[in-house]
């Protein structure tokens, strides 16, 4: 027996005997205890109740491959025909940067040591969000690279708003935000040498269902998916959708580059005309941000002019009102 049979059991959220589940499973009522305690260090909260057995305390939406499958399209099946899903793994991230072919998937119900830009933790509760990594095999384009992670924030975006969600928005370089609170990060990780092929993994992290106490050490305001779409949204649609998305975006990106998407960057940018605190390394560049220049680049205006920068972090700095 699996602990991913007694999840699948488990996830409608109804009380199962442990007779029932030993029954059922071909195991033991010792062998059932045992893996309802390993779900118990994924972070799940199991109610046991004499008379009755064991129950998910909430009901799970848990990722199928099959149910991913069938939500693709054909042709984003052609593009990602390997998919690889995982109960807990360290890092999504990681299993595709060691994966031994391109394009390739990785899925994870949990990580353990995900992490966003500049080493940040990624908060990554079981079975909550979507944790998803695609490895792409670019040729050496170490220019154009820099714009790949709007790109795929553009695909991103495009996808949620194809499955009903209006609003949503995207800070430069590579966070969507809805209203201001943090929906989905990207964090891409390359491997390669000059002169040949580079790998570079997109990682995704979506925040789906994660409840307030899950997601209680982010240290950012951040929104879940679960209250901007219809409640009959699955996982496993979403997954699919970010899928379809990205087999239709990374192809066009590796021929035409930012260019591609430039428009579309411009519909979804949040940060234009706003004031913003650009930081690179200990520099705190302030200014006016006046969108992104043809390679991706943001445009900062000072009082010297609008310059183009292609690194750092960018922090919002909202104008203080003054009552009249």
């Amino acid at each position: 027996m699996s602990i991913d049979n007694l999840l699948n059991i488990l996830s409608d959220g109804r009380f199962h005997s442990g007779e029932e589940l030993s029954q059922g499973l071909g195991v033991s009522r010792t062998a059932i205890w045992k893996q309802i305690s390993k779900l118990e260090q994924l972070g799940l909260q199991i109610n046991a109740v004499k008379g009755k057995g064991y129950r998910l305390a909430d009901e799970l939406d848990l990722l199928s491959l099959p149910s991913i499958y069938e939500h693709l399209s054909d042709a984003t099946y052609e593009v990602f025909d390997h998919i690889d899903l995982h109960l807990t793994t360290p890092s999504t991230n990681r299993l595709a940067l060691d994966a031994k072919h391109a394009p390739y998937v990785c899925l994870a119900e949990m990580q353990t040591a995900g992490r966003g830009r500049r080493g940040r933790e990624w908060v990554s509760p079981f079975a909550k969000n979507i944790y998803l990594s695609v490895a792409w095999n670019f040729s050496d384009q170490s220019a154009t690279l820099d714009s790949l992670s709007l790109c795929v924030a553009v695909a991103i975006a495009k996808a949620i708003r194809n499955l009903g969600c209006e609003g949503i928005g995207l800070k430069w370089p590579n966070d969507l935000l809805y209203e201001n609170r943090k929906l989905a990060g990207i964090l891409l990780e390359a491997s390669g040498e000059l002169g040949g092929k580079i790998r570079v993994v997109v990682g995704i992290g979506l925040n789906v269902t994660m409840t307030e106490d899950q997601g209680a050490g982010i240290s950012q305001d951040w929104v879940a998916l679960k209250e901007l779409l219809p409640a009959n949204v699955t996982r496993n649609e979403v997954t699919a959708a970010l899928l379809d998305s990205l087999a239709q975006a990374l192809p066009v990106f590796e021929v035409e580059g930012f260019s591609a998407f430039e428009d579309e960057w411009r519909l979804f940018d949040c940060l234009v005309n706003q004031e913003v605190d650009l930081h690179i390394g200990s520099q705190v560049v302030p200014g006016i941000a006046r969108g992104v220049d043809a390679t991706g680049a943001l445009l900062i205006e000072q009082s010297g002019g609008i310059k183009s920068y292609r690194g750092g972090e960018v922090s919002v700095r909202a104008k203080l009102k003054h009552d009249s």
